[in-house]
C-alpha cells in the first residue's frame, strides 16, 4: 500500500501566524466520499449535526495534524503523556497496515506518485504514539474524551484544537446551470450562486426588490432550469418558478414566504 504525504507547506504558514488552530472556518472537514466506516464506527444525528460515533457512542473528535506542526515534529506523537489524561487515541487493528505518514516533504513524494493528503479516502491509518490510529480526511488524527465521552461540549476544546469529527454527507449530483453551486448548511445541501450566496424561490410582490439570479440572454436552459426574459433582465426559473439570490447568510434570514431551493 502506498504511503500518503503531508503537505509541509502549512508548516511554514502555522510558524508565521500567530495564533492558528483547527476549526471548521479555518480547516473545514471535506465532505465523506461514501468510504465503508471502520469497524465499530457509525454516524449519530441530533440538533446539532452529525457525528461519528464508537461502538460504545462515544463522540469522535479530530486533531488537525497541520496545527500542531509548529510543536511537534512528528504530529501523529503529539498527544503524549499529559494529552492522554483527557484523550483516548481510535487505534485501528494492531495488524493494520500504515498507510500515511508524516511529516514528509510533498514535492519529494509527489514525484514518487505518492497521494495529496488533501484527496485521501476517508479513513486512513497512522503510526501513532499507542501503535496503528485512525486518521479522517488525511488530516485528523481521531481520538475520543475519557470523561464525558458520549458528549460534544468539548467541540473546540484546548483553544480550538479539538473539533468533533462532524459528519459532512458526499455531495449530491445534480444538473444546474454552471453558475450555480451547493453549500453544507444546517445538515442539508443548498443551492448557492457563483459566491456561496443562498438561492431561494417565491413569489415576489411588485414593486419587486429581490435580486434573480441572472442568466445568458442565448441560454436554452438546462434539464429543469430555464430562462424567463419577463424582466428588465434575464433570469433563471427552476422547475417554472424564479430563482432569487439572497443577501443573507442564512436560511433564517430569508423573506417569509419563501423556499430555499435544494439540489
Amino acid at each position: 500500500m502506498r504511503v500518503l504525504p503531508a503537505a509541509v507547506a502549512f508548516a511554514s504558514a502555522l510558524a508565521a501566524a500567530p495564533a492558528l488552530h483547527a476549526q471548521p472556518v479555518d480547516f473545514p472537514i471535506a465532505a465523506a466520499d461514501g468510504t465503508p466506516l471502520p469497524p465499530g464506527i457509525s454516524i449519530r444525528k441530533d440538533k446539532a449535526g452529525s457525528v461519528y460515533v464508537d461502538r460504545k457512542g462515544n463522540v469522535l473528535y479530530g486533531m488537525d495534524m497541520r496545527t500542531v506542526l509548529r510543536w511537534a515534529p512528528d504530529p501523529a506523537k503529539f498527544c503524549g503523556e499529559e494529552c492522554k489524561v483527557d484523550w483516548r487515541p481510535l487505534l485501528a487493528p494492531a495488524n493494520a497496515t500504515v498507510n500515511i505518514a508524516y511529516p514528509r516533504p510533498y514535492r519529494e513524494d509527489s514525484a514518487k506518485g505518492l497521494i495529496n493528503p488533501q484527496k485521501a479516502p476517508d479513513w486512513t491509518v497512522i503510526a501513532g504514539n499507542d501503535g496503528p490510529q485512525w486518521v479522517y480526511k488525511g488530516w485528523h488524527l481521531v481520538f475520543t474524551r475519557i470523561a464525558d465521552a458520549r458528549s460534544t461540549a468539548y467541540d473546540g476544546a484546548g483553544d480550538l484544537t479539538w473539533n468533533t469529527l462532524k459528519y459532512v454527507p458526499p455531495k449530491p449530483s445534480f444538473k444546474a446551470p454552471a453558475t450555480v453551486g451547493t453549500r453544507f448548511v444546517d445538515g442539508r445541501y443548498v443551492l448557492t450562486d457563483a459566491d456561496g450566496r443562498l438561492l431561494f424561490t417565491g413569489t415576489c410582490r411588485q414593486p419587486c426588490t429581490w435580486r434573480g439570479l441572472p442568466a445568458p440572454m442565448a441560454s436554452r436552459g438546462t434539464g429543469e432550469w430555464t430562462v424567463s426574459l419577463a424582466g428588465d433582465a434575464p433570469q433563471w426559473m427552476r422547475k417554472g418558478k424564479p430563482v432569487f439570490v439572497s443577501d443573507a447568510d442564512g436560511p433564517d434570514a430569508l423573506p417569509p414566504g419563501t423556499s430555499i431551493l435544494q439540489p
